[in-house]
């Protein structure tokens, strides 16, 4: 499981080196907004028929 380590150290790694801070949690909460905002969407788009 030496290679399964190494991943998880470069993904660890990734997210410290980041730009954004909570970079890790913060493209989830971003991920769930847009789908959030892609059911809003087709709700109102099913919703004119």
């Amino acid at each position: 499981m030496v290679q399964t380590e190494a991943a998880m150290e470069a993904y660890n790694a990734y997210w410290i080196n980041s730009p954004l801070p909570a970079a890790s949690t913060l493209y989830m909460v971003l991920i769930l907004i847009i789908a959030i905002l892609a059911l809003w969407q087709a709700r109102t788009f099913v919703s004119k028929f």
